[in-house]
């Protein structure tokens, strides 16, 4: 499960420049800092569509485009999607043939047990990138119209580094595989939607006001004191 994750001060000249893909222009506007993105609020992604690669914000939770009901109706959980299970979901079958994104970030949160929360992050603080799906979303919430991009982000099973903590966790890509993620056919696609290197990550504890979608601030990222895994 990733739920709860962030992008500190990230500028899209950096989510661009770290991709290396040729033709992918850098968005005028800029991005929030932002340390505690939850499900339903907008988040920066990189999507395709197989043919065309851009930088969007999108609702964090994907909407299905067969979904036509108001919003507000939408019951099931889409903000997590099982790698393995993708190919026999309703919501995913569809965007995993040629919607398929890339979600930005420097660290992801996980609960582990009751109230245990921990950031996820690569140890040399680097920015990463986790495997998603989008859809392109219109239709009404409250009586208004609205018309936005969404997104779920993929999981796998829990690397070494994560197993302690909770048994799943987002599939994050390498480098050399951002482009197969986003423009190959869906079994290569899917073969490398796999587990991280534990090598390259480590986990610290974090108090729990990062439990609270409304607060903010690089403050929630402060490890508690003897909290290294």
């Amino acid at each position: 499960m990733c739920g709860r994750y962030g992008i500190a001060r990230l500028t899209w000249k950096e989510v661009v420049d770290a991709l290396g893909l040729t033709g992918l222009d850098v968005p005028a506007f800029d991005l929030e800092p932002r340390y505690n993105i939850a499900p339903t609020q907008l988040a920066p992604v990189v999507l395709s569509d197989r043919h065309e690669v851009r930088c969007a914000m999108a609702r964090f939770g994907l909407v299905p485009e067969w979904f036509h009901k108001p919003l507000e109706e939408l019951k099931f959980a889409t903000f997590n999607a099982k790698s393995e299970e993708v190919m026999d979901k309703a919501s995913y079958r569809g965007p995993l043939k040629s919607q398929r994104c890339l979600i930005p970030a420097v660290f992801f949160y996980e609960w582990q047990g009751k109230g245990r929360p921990w950031m996820i992050k690569e140890q040399d603080g680097r920015l990463f990138f986790m495997a998603g799906l989008w859809t392109a979303w219109r239709g009404t919430s409250r009586g208004e119209a609205v018309d936005f991009y969404s997104f779920t982000i993929l999981t796998t099973a829990a690397n070494e580094v994560m197993a302690d903590i909770y048994k799943r966790m987002p599939v994050i890509l390498q480098p050399e595989d951002y482009e197969t993620w986003l423009m190959a056919d869906v079994p290569d696609a899917l073969k490398i939607a796999g587990q991280y290197p534990s090598q390259l990550l480590e986990a610290l504890r974090v108090g729990p006001d990062v439990g609270n979608v409304r607060n903010e601030g690089p403050q929630l990222t402060e490890a508690l004191a003897g909290s290294l895994l």
